[in-house]
């Protein structure tokens, strides 16, 4: 005579293979964090990078300075013309050249979450009459009708803001360094270049370009 077949199976049974994904999950969710933590971290890396390109090839195309800032400890970084004189006259925004300023010619943005700029020591120090006249301040006219150009105006006037990062219509910039990391303490070093202009970006881990 033959016994019927099994219907299921006994609590015992389905506890188990719970503890086994539950174990097996356990093993495999820190290696996915890490992969998701890097991934927003590069893709940060890569803004920040994308948006000081766009800053130096700004200063070529409207042959004006431009600066580029950033908030140490936070996430805010922005790019506007060094000559906020010009952008606080009436009519279009212009540079001094007669160039007209595009909405496109204004970069500002945020970091993703969890990552932050973080300041470095320069290699160069600015003159104190260089860094007076490109300090942004409050009763500043120029700067104020500069960031009226930049989306969330009002978020990004209440940012503290960096020393500037200048780059040249020549195609120099000021000698800079700062970091971005995450909540782990990894990142990346931004050094910019003061004859060429050009940035370099290399891990804080490992050192590789």
């Amino acid at each position: 005579m033959c016994r019927a077949s099994r219907a299921g199976y006994t609590l015992l049974e389905l506890l188990l293979v719970v503890g086994i994904l539950m174990i097996c999950a356990g093993a495999v969710a820190p290696s996915v964090m890490g992969m998701l933590a890097n991934y927003h971290l590069k893709e940060g890396v890569q803004k920040a990078q994308a948006a000081l390109a766009a800053t130096r090839v700004h200063a070529v195309d409207a042959t004006s300075t431009y600066q580029f800032r950033y908030e140490p400890g936070g996430r805010h970084f922005l790019a506007i013309p060094v000559d906020t004189d010009a952008l606080s006259s009436p009519g279009p925004a212009m540079t001094p050249n007669g160039t007209s300023l595009a909405p496109s010619m204004f970069e500002a943005g945020l970091l993703p979450e969890g990552l932050s700029f973080q300041a470095s020591a320069s290699g160069a120090t600015p003159s104190p009459a260089q860094t007076q006249a490109q300090m942004p301040a409050a009763n500043d006219p120029g700067w104020t009708a500069a960031l009226a150009h930049v989306p969330d105006t009002h978020d990004f006037a209440q940012v503290n803001w960096s020393d500037p990062i200048c780059f040249h219509p020549d195609g120099t910039a000021s000698d800079a360094t700062f970091t971005v990391v995450d909540t782990r303490g990894i990142g990346y070093r931004f050094t910019i270049r003061e004859i060429t202009g050009e940035i370099f970006v290399h891990s804080l881990e490992t050192g590789s370009h």
